[in-house]
């Protein structure tokens, strides 16, 4: 519970912005490495976002609505193909990286590697079935070099992803807005220069081409430079491979499901309305995506941080909400208020009909900002079951409520089966944000997880003090210790070990 003499100063808000504890200093303020961390990756969303404006406001001007509708359909098929091969490996390294200590080089390697030959593995039979299962993606057969090109975007496209998650997991997390700036201002470059040779495949190629040179960059100096300090070549690892394959499995379902609904948004808008309507959908799906990335961001940080110091875990979620309302709120009613404005950078023609579904969208950013915090509340305390429910849930509620409401109400259905299935699961999952809150649960949950030790525990003295409760003599196997009749202290032949520490 928030104690009292805490709900009488400062608002929880501005004491947080402040960056003070309970005990009012600054320097020892619960959650700074965390809150650094997530700036960093906002500072990272807010750029990449900028950028991505002016990007698709570019390419609106120099490619047609079809082909603009049927790249944007691409991307979103090569996103989803990615995060079918990263084998929810990006959860898995800000999750265990900050206890895999000189093992961190191997784990990451291993990450990439199996989302490597899987990525090829999927990204080959997508290029294969898809031409056959429907006629609005036979140009991926008839245009040269196309069906290759989007097989190797596939494979390095999930090595860029596994990146972020990595200098998160590493708390290099100020790279990534740097890395992502320099990938965002190289492929507005090279759709400038693919425009009049490649009129309708040059913004897939601007997609790809400039991670030729970010991937190897960042790896040199994630393994050339982090990963050979003192903090990480010397760390003695506290995590065990079963662990994290465990983890890796179970999750994978629900992350699967996460990025299929999704990215199968814009898929569903091309097959059912065309490449055209797709284009109109894809940029106020754009906007707003960049937005909820800011609340990803913060649970992503969380999820770091709380694997740290689970015992936390109460402050850094009162933090992240705080500082996703002070960000993403403001940010939800200009693009409500301005939205037709915003929209005529891209064209008329978008400002005239993707106005109203802007709006809806951005209004969905806020039940969906709570659902992303309640997945890494869920994968802290290890129910990543839970999160795996709720993600199926979300799944029929999105995919099923947008084919429904696709063919009465056009492109605005989908954004309201969109928001209201994040509505939906926000209210039923608000109890565990509550209880995170409060630190009912949540704290308890993410140390037994983590495997850590309780921030404090009792002193000798405290020991002394409690009552002691004669035990009834009955048979056990040999070792086991018990009290002798009439006695009135309990002795112990060992120290409790780390198991008995836990609970």
């Amino acid at each position: 519970m928030i104690p009292a003499t805490e709900t009488r100063q400062w608002p929880l808000a501005l004491r947080i912005l402040r960056g003070r504890g309970q005990n009012g200093n600054a320097a020892k303020a619960t959650g700074h490495k965390l809150y650094n961390s997530g700036y960093a990756l906002v500072v990272n969303t807010a750029g990449t976002t900028a950028i991505g404006v002016a990007y698709w406001a570019v390419a609106a001007h120099l490619y047609g609505r079809q082909a603009l509708g049927r790249t944007s359909a691409m991307i979103s098929a090569l996103i989803l193909v990615s995060s079918v091969a990263q084998l929810n490996l990006n959860n898995t390294l800000p999750r265990f990286l900050p206890l895999a200590g000189r093992r961190s080089g191997r784990l990451i390697r291993y990450c990439y590697g199996a989302s490597s030959l899987t990525a090829l593995m999927v990204g080959l039979g997508f290029v294969i079935v898809m031409p056959h299962v429907s006629a609005q993606w036979r140009f991926l057969s008839e245009t040269p070099l196309l069906a290759p090109a989007f097989v190797i975007a596939t494979v390095v496209w999930g090595i860029f992803a596994l990146e972020d998650s990595a200098l998160t997991g590493l708390g290099k997390a100020v790279v990534v807005p740097v890395e992502n700036t320099a990938y965002g201002v190289l492929k507005l470059l090279i759709l400038l220069g693919l425009a009049s040779l490649f009129p309708a495949t040059g913004i897939f190629f601007s997609w790809l081409l400039p991670l030729f040179l970010i991937v190897p960059a960042v790896n040199w100096l994630m393994f050339g430079r982090y990963l050979r300090t003192d903090e990480w070549a010397t760390a003695v690892a506290t995590v065990r491979p079963r662990e994290v394959v465990r983890f890796t499995g179970v999750d994978y379902i629900g992350s699967l499901l996460g990025q299929f609904y999704s990215n199968m948004l814009p898929l569903i808008v091309l097959t059912a309305l065309g490449a055209a309507a797709n284009g109109i959908f894809y940029v106020a799906w754009t906007i707003t995506f960049g937005l909820t990335l800011v609340a990803q961001n913060f649970a992503t940080s969380m999820l770091v941080e709380g694997t740290a110091a689970p015992h936390r875990l109460a402050e850094l979620t009162r933090g992240v909400l705080a500082r996703c309302a002070l960000i993403i709120a403001p940010c939800v009613g200009l693009l409500i208020v301005a939205a037709h404005p915003i929209l005529t950078i891209y064209g008329s023609q978008y400002a005239d009909r993707a106005t109203k579904l802007l709006g809806l969208l951005a209004m969905a950013v806020l039940p969906r900002s709570l659902v992303l915090v309640t997945f890494s509340l869920d994968r802290l305390a290890g129910r990543v079951g839970r999160a795996t429910l709720t993600n199926l849930i979300l799944t029929i509620l999105v995919l099923g409520g947008s084919w429904l409401m696709l063919t009465h109400i056009g492109i605005d259905g989908v954004a309201l089966a969109w928001g209201g299935g994040n509505l939906v699961i926000a209210a039923l999952r608000l109890p565990t944000i509550i209880g995170a809150v409060r630190g009912v649960r949540g704290s308890e949950d993410a140390q037994a997880a983590s495997g850590s030790p309780p921030a404090q525990a009792p002193s000798n003295s405290a020991l002394l003090a409690r009552p002691t409760i004669p035990r009834l003599r009955r048979s056990g196997p040999p070792g086991r210790h018990r009290l002798a009749k009439g006695s009135s202290t309990i002795r112990l032949a060992r120290p409790l070990g780390r198991r008995n520490r836990q609970h």
